[in-house]
């Protein structure tokens, strides 16, 4: 089927049919992020701290660098930065040493120090860097460069509220701003990069960025771990929390909306991406929308 004409039959439904098609696929969407959750707990062995910091490094990174976070997580792991969470910048070493983006010759005193740091906590965790070619940073805006997310990703595990805990007690986006909105340590709030020319950006996570981690990180987890203890009422929770979230803005979004389908929050916008994702996979069978079209052309 083609999905215009899918969108202006999902524009033309009457709103309590299009909610309860909107609610299934989101429900749908958000059951298969918890699953990639659930595979990084039993990966991490059920360790849910271990598992918060792996999938806040991967949405940290995401879209460009998601999988590199992922494995600078798995090389210096969430115990790593527990265990030096009193020093932000050893943590800033432990990760930006990790990533290999301190490799080079520098003569910077700050980097010089964080390059120090490093070589004494690769002694003591037996650390191997990654190569600094493996990161993305092309069509990447500076303050979303790598070494500004791992620098701010450090900030983040550095403060005692970021525990599986406190994430899973998020009810609002204000509260998931209070403990994601963070800051880069003073050096970076200066410059993007080592030795970099000296910026006016502030080294904070930006609103955007946050809002995405909510959509992917947060209520996720959220909902993984209410699947885990069987609690529904986190699960409802989580979902409301998409409901506070205003809708992503992106091309596959305003392609729904250009159909009349209206999009005010981040659980409609999830829905509509489920549903691009049915379309570009002709998952038409799959489809609770391609089968409502079936039905009424049979009938």
């Amino acid at each position: 089927m083609r999905r215009e004409e899918c969108g202006v039959v999902l524009a033309g439904l009457d709103s309590l049919r299009r909610t309860k098609l909107m609610e299934s696929l989101l429900v749908e969407r958000v059951l298969r992020k918890s699953h990639r959750v659930l595979e990084v707990w039993e990966a991490s062995g059920r360790d849910w701290n271990q598992t918060l910091y792996h999938i806040t490094a991967y949405a940290m990174g995401a879209p460009k660098n998601g999988g590199q976070m992922e494995e600078l997580a798995r090389r210096a792991t969430y115990l790593m930065c527990l265990k030096e969470r009193s020093s932000q910048r050893r943590v800033e070493a432990l990760l930006l040493g990790t990533s290999g983006l301190l490799g080079e010759e520098f003569f910077d005193d700050y980097i010089v120090r964080l390059q120090e740091e490093y070589e004494y906590l690769v002694g003591k965790y037996q650390l191997r860097s990654m190569t600094a070619g493996s990161w993305n940073r092309s069509h990447l805006l500076p303050a979303g460069g790598p070494v500004m997310r791992i620098a701010q990703l450090a900030a983040l595990v550095a403060r005692e509220e970021y525990s599986v805990d406190t994430v899973l007690g998020l009810r609002s986006l204000g509260e998931v701003e209070g403990l994601f909105r963070v800051s880069a340590s003073e050096y970076w709030q200066g410059k993007y990069v080592p030795n970099g020319k000296p910026h006016s950006g502030s080294g904070r996570m930006g609103r955007q960025k946050v809002e995405m981690l909510a959509i992917n990180l947060v209520v996720p987890l959220q909902f993984a771990y209410a699947t885990v203890m069987n609690n529904a009422e986190l699960k409802e929770r989580a979902l409301e929390l998409l409901e506070a979230i205003p809708a992503e803005q992106n091309r596959v979004v305003a392609t729904w909306t250009g159909y009349g389908v209206p999009c005010g929050s981040a659980y409609e916008s999830q829905a509509l991406l489920e549903l691009a994702a049915k379309c570009e996979g002709r998952l038409c069978e799959e489809c609770a929308l391609g089968r409502m079209r079936r039905m009424k052309a049979l009938g």
